[in-house]
């Protein structure tokens, strides 16, 4: 490559694809002068080869005049986690790279599809849920397997919650029960039983004394988080409820079911406060981080994002071509110094493989993230 565009002018590539080679630190000092000579690159795929920090780096700095780079893939190399963090603060800090993602690590252990994954408190930690029944822990600096929980086996497992202090874990099968984890030592501590069909979703309250769980059998349970007690049961679905999930001040619960309805409920009561209604199927829903609005995903391919004190919809996200799966939201860097809020940001997940990341408050589709097949 080096030899082909030594001498030559600027040009544009759409991919270049050197995966799965033994290319070191040597080779990306000479990949850098072709890299260095491009205006735009679309795709740059290093995975699967021997990338030391140095080599990462070199390759970093010859991309940063880029003016688009859709997708860069470093996974299954030698950097590390200093490295991957040193070639993402390279290229974010650059104003044209503002479309760029870096995937690092590719996490294989389950025999079926994937359910569910989810971040522990301080960020070090993965867990995901199987169909086959397990649920997994995962270094997410290393990408190592640490635990495989496997008390569901052989009931698919839909749903995982890490405890605030991240020591627990709570996780709802279609054996009809919530089990709690010790996060820690991989040990089962208690399983909680009630519903009278398969459960879809458990959330952890903010708190970390109780646990919320949605149901095939059209109802929301609160639990008591430490004795396994049944607190509450929040009956007024007329289908399976797919989604629940408490509020930032551990005061509501909001659930998402196909009966085409949003709820928000009062968890100290569990009377029921607002039904919002905008969507068919609706199997994920997600509090914004200071709770005066609510995100939900839909089957019908968009996502909404509702005021919660006119339970009016603030924008409809269009962009997906599949049924939505999941919905996250997350905050965008530091808050306004004159308003104070924080610039937020949505991500949802559809069954057309992709992932797309939204301006929570304009509905502005911001990029669209490809990876899975």
């Amino acid at each position: 490559l080096a030899s082909v565009w030594a001498g030559k002018s600027a040009a544009t590539l759409t991919a270049v694809d050197l995966s799965n080679n033994r290319l070191g630190a040597e080779g990306c000092q000479a990949l850098s002068g072709v890299l260095g000579r491009l205006t735009a690159l679309t795709q740059l795929n290093l995975s699967s080869n021997m990338l030391c920090l140095e080599g990462g780096q070199a390759v970093a700095s010859s991309l940063v005049h880029l003016q688009l780079l859709a997708s860069l893939n470093l996974r299954d190399n030698k950097m590390g986690f200093e490295g991957y963090t040193a070639i993402t603060q390279c290229l974010g800090q650059h104003p044209h790279l503002k479309d760029f993602w870096l995937e690092k690590f590719c996490l294989k252990g389950h025999s079926d599809a994937v359910t569910c994954v989810v971040w522990s408190p301080e960020g070090s930690k993965l867990a995901s849920a199987s169909s086959d029944g397990t649920v997994n822990i995962w270094d997410a600096v290393s990408g190592d397997l640490k635990w495989t929980f496997k008390g569901h086996h052989p009931f698919p497992v839909q749903s995982v919650s890490w405890s605030p202090d991240g020591t627990k874990l709570a996780s709802a099968s279609y054996d009809k029960t919530v089990k709690i984890w010790n996060a820690l030592s991989g040990e089962l501590i208690s399983t909680l039983e009630g519903h009278s069909n398969w459960v879809n979703s458990v959330d952890w309250s903010p708190d970390g004394t109780k646990l919320a769980s949605a149901s095939w059998d059209k109802t929301v349970k609160i639990w008591n988080a430490l004795t396994g007690e049944l607190i509450l049961t929040l009956k007024g679905h007329s289908n399976v409820v797919r989604s629940v999930v408490w509020s930032p001040d551990g005061t509501k619960l909001a659930s998402g079911s196909f009966d085409d309805t949003v709820k928000i409920w009062n968890a100290l009561t569990g009377e029921l406060i607002l039904t919002l209604k905008g969507h068919s199927n609706v199997p994920s829903v997600v509090w914004s981080p200071e709770g005066s609005q609510l995100a939900s995903a839909s089957y019908d391919t968009t996502a909404i994002v509702w005021d919660l004190i006119s339970g009016q919809q603030v924008a409809t996200l269009k962009g997906h071509t599949g049924a939505l799966r999941g919905v996250a939201w997350m905050q965008k860097g530091d808050s306004d110094p004159e308003t104070g809020v924080g610039s937020s940001m949505l991500v949802t997940a559809s069954d057309d493989k992709t992932l797309i990341v939204w301006d929570g408050a304009t509905g502005q589709q911001l990029k669209q993230l490809r990876g899975h097949d």
